[in-house]
């Protein structure tokens, strides 16, 4: 009896000395705010910012030193609500490291008056339940800029009812997107002459976008009448970017062009193009697969003709082989990475298109083009901007007049407008913006291009001059002086050259 006493009174002591020593980590696990119980960061990530390794005992005042060190790599991640709330030591030795990630409760916007909520939550891809991080919340605030109905947009965090948990609150300030524009006249014989143009880039508070366009005016040329010829110009165009929930894009471009609408006063001479003669329609429909991309499909109805030009300019085989019916179908793909639509200082900007017309389906002329215009933008010193374009296109077949590429004016500086006419075209434009004043600011530019015809080979015609931009409410004003290759040419104008 005595012999059993003792054995099991020295049991005890051996598992109470068991006990009292350090236990040791056989492995280690992390648990996160991630609906499956994972974390955002690696497991090896989390591990390199702990001293406490596999076969290492465990040790309070380390465990303490290492929840400082997972947070700061938190922190450093862009992740800063990140807080380690415990850790579980199970019997088989496994170290559970129990981390608050920071988790979003909602998403609320504020300072908008005009443009629906929905309409900028819609544009988000920011959600309730995800883990809050800094870097995504700057990729929503540059989704946000480059909304052509905002001005401005700040994020801020408000804490939540629940600890870890936060609101969302977007800070909006709105941009004025009603622009208006006008100059006119009025003489006894010819009545109300000059140029109409109203915009709204977000109509019904959804980012729905409305133009409408009316040019009135006489102009005079060889061989034409005494008092000048009187010609107008109307445009339609509108376009839904947010139909349902699937974000799908719907528009129309309706137009009866009695020359080619220009919205500018500039010194030009008398082109072919000005006695172009287009009507019809063109509609789109597609969708926006991101902030970034969107894939349209268009369908354009026309009729064309150049009929009024006088022989000097095209003979009268040519307006026949140039007059009539254009049935187009065409896609186009649009990238858009820039910080702001209307000034932007940082970002890329594509778009790339494609139009196929035949025969069968009603057009007089068979043709495809393809285009692709592509913009960079990036930070300059003393806060300027250095703005970069390149565009090209092509044709495999002679193109119609109609729809041949031109070049000259507002995109080639320098030169008259459509000064260069053929079935590819190139054109290089690069400008140092740089601000002067509130609101106000100076460009330099210089512009090289060339369309040319199947045979005939590239010459590039350069461009260069200085300008000023003025911001006003209802938008920017362009001013641009700039020398070709003969002449001096003034370009007045709304909006950035691009």
């Amino acid at each position: 009896m005595y012999r059993y006493f003792i054995a099991i009174l020295a049991m005890s002591i051996i598992v109470e000395a068991a006990v009292a020593q350090p236990q040791t980590v056989t492995a280690i696990r992390f648990q996160g705010s991630q609906p499956d119980g994972s974390t955002v960061l690696s497991a090896e990530e989390l591990l390199s910012a702990m001293k406490i390794r596999v076969g290492s005992s465990f040790d309070e005042e380390q465990l303490r030193q290492d929840a400082e060190a997972i947070q700061h790599l938190y922190e450093r991640k862009g992740y800063p609500l990140a807080r380690v709330i415990g850790f579980d030591r199970q019997p088989d030795g496994t170290l559970i490291v129990r981390i608050a990630e920071g988790r979003i409760s909602g998403v609320r916007v504020t300072g908008n008056r005009r443009t629906r909520s929905s309409a900028i939550l819609r544009n988000l891809q920011l959600r309730p339940g995800e883990i809050y991080s800094l870097p995504k919340l700057q990729r929503e605030r540059e989704r946000l800029g480059r909304l052509s109905y905002l001005k401005d947009v700040q994020i801020a965090p408000e804490p939540a009812d629940e600890l870890g948990q936060v609101l969302v609150n977007i800070i909006v300030d709105e941009l004025n997107t009603t622009q208006f524009a006008a100059a006119l006249g009025y003489t006894s014989r010819r009545g109300l002459l000059g140029y109409l143009e109203f915009s709204d880039a977000n109509l019904l508070g959804g980012g729905q976008s409305l133009q409408l366009q009316w040019q009135r005016g006489t102009f005079y040329y060889d061989g034409g009448p005494d008092e000048g010829e009187q010609r107008q110009a109307y445009l339609l165009r509108y376009i839904d970017p947010g139909l349902t929930r699937w974000n799908l894009i719907a528009g129309v471009i309706a137009y009866n062009l009695q020359s080619v609408f220009r919205p500018s006063f500039s010194e030009t001479d008398i082109t072919l193009r000005t006695f172009e003669r287009r009507q019809g329609y063109t509609l789109l429909f597609g969708k926006e697969w991101n902030d970034r991309l969107q894939m349209v499909a268009t369908f354009r109805n026309d009729w064309v003709d150049y009929d009024d030009a006088p022989a000097y300019l095209l003979s009268f085989g040519q307006k026949a082989l140039n007059r009539g019916r254009v049935v187009a179908a065409g896609i186009q793909m649009q990238y858009d990475s820039r910080d702001n639509r209307l000034n932007p200082r940082k970002g890329i900007w594509l778009l790339g298109g494609w139009e196929y017309a035949q025969h069968p389906w009603g057009s007089d002329f068979a043709f495809d083009r393809a285009t692709l215009d592509v913009r960079g933008y990036w930070h300059a010193l003393d806060g300027g901007t250095f703005a970069l374009r390149t565009v090209a296109g092509f044709s495999t077949k002679d193109l119609p007049l109609s729809e041949g590429f031109w070049l000259g004016g507002f995109d080639l500086r320098g030169y008259e407008f459509d000064q260069f006419r053929g079935d590819r075209m190139v054109l290089l434009s690069a400008e140092l913006r740089v601000p002067v004043l509130e609101g106000i600011q100076g460009v330099v530019f210089l512009d090289a291009g060339d369309a040319w015809r199947r045979g005939d080979s590239l010459r590039l015609n350069a461009g260069a001059g200085v300008g000023v931009r003025f911001f006003s409410p209802f938008g920017a004003i362009r001013l641009d002086i700039a020398a070709g290759r003969r002449k001096v040419f003034t370009y007045v104008t709304l909006g950035q050259s691009f």
